[in-house]
């Protein structure tokens, strides 16, 4: 559960940024947008991969992950509003591509560390939460969209994180 509710809203943003950006007056370039792309999946998805991964060594998956997950639901609940200016806007979708790599990262080496040599059995399992993920958190965006725009889809990933934060926390 901590996955499919942290994950959603990283994988959501990485393969929706464009299409709201495409919306918003200042933001509607080709060029810019395949920069904030370009820059989200180095500064973001690539170095938050080493980033989470060094320190969910150092201080502990627990601790990493709700600040991983308190870091996502608060850019998710902003990121209309970083939006407004192109500076904002490209380090809110480098924050939640960051964030999204945390998670890849970080329960492998938790399942590791709690089951041993059979964590990666047990990661297999747990795996599929991203796959769940990434094939259930379009058909909320598109249901959410329908009902109440961005600002609903947001404030659900947005609480959807803050549920993994909160789940988190009981582990």
């Amino acid at each position: 559960l901590m996955i499919i509710m942290s994950a959603t809203s990283g994988i959501n943003i990485a393969s929706s940024y464009k299409t709201f950006a495409l919306k918003q007056p200042n933001l509607n370039s080709e060029a810019f947008l395949a920069l904030v792309g370009s820059i989200a999946a180095l500064g973001g998805n690539a170095a938050g991969r080493f980033f989470w991964g060094a320190m969910s060594d150092k201080f502990g998956f627990r601790r990493c992950f709700l600040t991983l997950t308190a870091l996502q639901a608060s850019t998710m609940l902003v990121y209309r509003k970083l939006a407004e200016r192109r500076l904002t806007f490209a380090l809110g979708t480098q924050a939640m591509l960051f964030c999204m790599s945390g998670n890849f990262v970080m329960f492998p080496a938790h399942c590791f560390r709690t089951f041993g040599a059979n964590g990666a059995a047990v990661y297999s399992f747990l795996f599929t939460a991203f796959g769940s993920a990434a094939l259930l958190g379009p058909v909320l965006t598109k249901a959410l969209l329908a009902k109440g725009g961005y600002a609903l889809a947001y404030n659900v990933f947005a609480a959807l994180s803050l549920l993994a934060l909160l789940l988190g926390s009981l582990v």
